[in-house]
């Protein structure tokens, strides 16, 4: 029997294959715009949406539209950060990044297709519009400059030594919490939105979120120094780029101790509200996985 969490993910793949059948011009715009958004990944973004949706009443036809929407935004935000000017990774997800297969060019104006592909989507979700403000402004603010825009700012500035006199400690945790776990936190809460939490169980979902988006760029940071370059679907570039991680500034073991001790606090959070079981699995899975 298939489990709650592969069954969301399957949901969410079937939807992204629909929205990549809509006749685009030029042709090879709608290609590139769902090569990445199709590459297959995780999916942990989607189902925590779809996981705290289901905590509070909204059922599966509810949160789709938004689970869809948040692996847009995050394919987008993937386009960018291979790109030379960026990170310069030729692969991701075991695939040639987007930009070698459609060039530069393309692959930077399709990320921001994605990007107001996005809200488009959510405009569509069949919840009421209150709902939807709430989400977009949640979203808009987490995957932009209140979050994983910031981030990854301060990840590039660092990378290139334009940020001297800065603590590389603070400068690490500020780039975690920015550019990968807000995101992650805005996936929580834009599900629970979809249904009817509280606002104590909503304020305890983002601290889940947060914590959780942490020890998950941890784990990343991790196994991009102990992890097999197969299973990760990508090259180990951290060291290359110069970039500020977990084991370079705490050392590998402390690394992985801070992240499970952020999975414990993630679960703590929600761990007696009704029908968090999905969401403590995703969080324990956020830092057993090897990829």
């Amino acid at each position: 029997m298939m489990s709650k969490l592969s069954h969301y993910k399957e949901l969410v793949d079937n939807f992204i294959n629909e929205l990549a059948q809509i006749k685009r011009f030029p042709p090879i715009f709608q290609e590139a715009l769902f090569y990445t958004p199709k590459s297959g990944g995780k999916r942990i973004r989607a189902m925590l949406v779809m996981c705290a949706a289901d905590m509070f009443g909204a059922d599966e036809t509810k949160s789709l539209h938004i689970a869809s929407a948040i692996e847009l935004m995050h394919a987008y935000s993937l386009i960018h950060d291979d790109l030379p000017v960026m990170d310069n990774d030729d692969f991701r997800r075991g695939k040639p990044a987007n930009h070698k297969v459609y060039g530069e060019d393309l692959a930077l104006l399709v990320g921001d297709g994605l990007n107001t592909y996005t809200f488009n989507v959510i405009a569509d979700a069949p919840i009421d519009d209150a709902r939807k403000v709430k989400i977009v402004k949640w979203l808009s603010n987490n995957a932009g400059i209140g979050g994983m825009v910031v981030g990854q700012v301060v990840d590039v500035l660092s990378s290139r030594d334009r940020l001297k006199g800065h603590s590389h400690k603070k400068l690490v945790n500020f780039i975690h919490k920015h550019k990968t776990a807000k995101l992650i936190q805005a996936s929580v809460v834009c599900g629970a939105i979809c249904g009817n939490p509280d606002d104590v169980q909503l304020d305890r979902l983002a601290k889940y979120g947060l914590y959780a988006g942490v020890a998950f760029q941890i784990i990343d940071d991790y196994l991009d120094v102990v992890g097999d370059e197969e299973k990760l679907g990508k090259k180990k570039v951290d060291e290359i780029n110069n970039t500020l991680t977990y084991p370079k500034v705490y050392g590998l073991k402390r690394s992985y101790d801070i992240a499970q001790k952020l999975k414990d606090m993630a679960i703590l959070q929600i761990k007696d509200i009704k029908g968090s079981k999905e969401l403590i699995d995703i969080a324990k899975l956020i830092v057993e996985r090897d990829r």
